[in-house]
């Protein structure tokens, strides 16, 4: 099943946490995530994480400003070959299941990478309860983060947003 995913096209600012530490709060950790509130996102909260080595960050949230909706973001301190507001056609695979949809390339400080709407946020909480997601830009390497243990966090983050509200 190949599935498409609703991008909207409003530039949002999101960073790695050691760059946006500014604009965000801490709301608390669960499972190796960091779950921060985004006051110029609603507020919204998203769940963050680094690889081990710093190289690598991962960002999932939720945008209440208008009808909420969901984000995706990775970053890396390599070569992410995306420019800034360059737009990426992306595959995303979760536990086999395909979905398509439109990334924008973005760099934060020593940080590229690139950052997808979701049109549903429920789609961000979901992914607490599967193990993999691939991630396919066509011509680069596939990412592929592993997912399992992070329904703690994704509870978290659930909690964090309705504290908001």
């Amino acid at each position: 099943m190949h599935a498409k995913i609703s991008v909207g096209m409003t530039i949002a600012v999101l960073a790695t946490t050691a760059a946006f530490a500014q604009t965000a709060t801490k709301y608390g950790e669960e499972g190796g995530w960091e779950i921060l509130i985004k006051d110029d996102m609603g507020p919204g909260c998203l769940v963050t994480r680094s690889n081990p080595d710093g190289a690598t960050q991962v960002q999932m949230g939720i945008d209440t400003r208008q009808a909420p909706k969901g984000y995706l973001a990775i970053y890396t301190k390599a070569d992410a070959k995306a420019k800034a507001g360059e737009k990426l056609s992306v595959t995303f695979e979760v536990d086999g299941q395909e979905f398509s949809g439109q990334a924008t390339g973005q760099q934060v400080g020593e940080y590229h990478g690139a950052y997808v709407w979701v049109n549903n946020p429920e789609f961000i909480y979901d992914l607490a309860k599967k193990k993999t997601l691939r991630i396919t830009v066509p011509g680069r390497d596939p990412l592929v983060l592993n997912l399992a243990g992070t329904n703690k966090a994704f509870e978290k983050l659930r909690e964090c947003q309705a504290a908001q509200s």
